[in-house]
């Protein structure tokens, strides 16, 4: 019988690894995109994970040990370099450990932490680096940037230059910008009265950080981030989105700028493959 075009593609695609470092909301659609398009992935976090909309990241793999997104599932698993890195029904989560990871020999290291600063010159660290955001430059520190910032060039793919500096504000999204994310006031640990969709009120209870400490909602809308209680608090630490769009919205479906960035992470990584067969 002749092999057909499909199984032709599936014997000959190279078993390169990607790496993706960050299980946050971006890091997460990105290891989406790529798992659907075939790619072997595997994703490192930080223990615990600091993400908020964690109904659509794998980042809950770390603590709960596993997870699912868009349908994907995903396990945490310890890194055994002689184990095989090639997985066929899930994606691996790893903590992470960059020493580790690198004896792994990834091929392409999508760094989307979103953390902003970076003290490190990673290009040496993957035959392909891509850094989503501020913080991120060809020049220092990567070899591809994706822009992150909401509005005409969310997406670009940058093969020389940087992202745009961080302006602190997070993006508007229904007409809110930064009274929809919710910063920790005090230390502590968190106790949550509400779960992800639930609508709330102005004013209304979500929790209580050490049972003192209120935190309350800060206008109608939707919970759609919440904190890991697991995770230790700190002053200034984000710990939760409301959404004002309220019942519109589906809080189990990756955001329109995580889809965006995915895929620019996707066509990044194939401009990559065609100029390097």
């Amino acid at each position: 019988m002749e092999t057909s075009k499909v199984d032709k593609l599936k014997i000959t695609k190279p078993k390169l690894l990607i790496w993706i470092r960050g299980a946050g909301e971006i890091g997460s659609a990105t290891a989406v995109s790529l798992w659907k398009s075939g790619f072997n992935v595997i994703i490192s976090e930080i223990n615990p994970p600091l993400a908020i909309r964690r109904s659509v990241t794998f980042s809950d793999a770390i603590v709960d040990g596993k997870t699912t997104v868009a349908g994907i599932h995903a396990k945490h698993i310890q890194l055994n370099p002689f184990d095989n890195k090639f997985q066929t029904n899930y994606i691996p989560v790893y903590l992470d450990n960059p020493v580790k990871i690198r004896s792994l020999s990834p091929t392409i290291l999508i760094d989307a932490r979103m953390i902003k600063t970076y003290n490190e010159d990673y290009r040496n660290w993957a035959d392909y680096v891509i850094g989503f955001g501020p913080g991120f430059s060809t020049s220092s520190n990567c070899h591809t940037v994706i822009e992150t910032m909401r509005g005409h060039n969310l997406g670009e793919i940058i093969f020389d230059g940087s992202a745009m500096k961080d302006t602190l504000i997070p993006g508007t999204i229904g007409g809110e910008s930064k009274r929809r994310v919710l910063y920790a006031e005090s230390e502590g640990y968190l106790k949550w009265s509400v779960k992800f969709g639930d609508i709330v009120e102005e004013g209304e209870l979500m929790g209580f950080i050490d049972s003192s400490v209120e935190i309350l909602s800060p206008f109608y809308g939707m919970v759609r981030g919440l904190i890991h209680p697991s995770v230790q608090i700190k002053p200034g630490l984000k710990i939760a989105d409301v959404d004002p769009r309220g019942k519109e919205i589906d809080f189990r479906s990756l955001s329109d700028k995580a889809r965006s960035l995915s895929r620019a992470g996707l066509e990044a990584t194939m401009i990559f493959l065609k100029n390097h067969p």
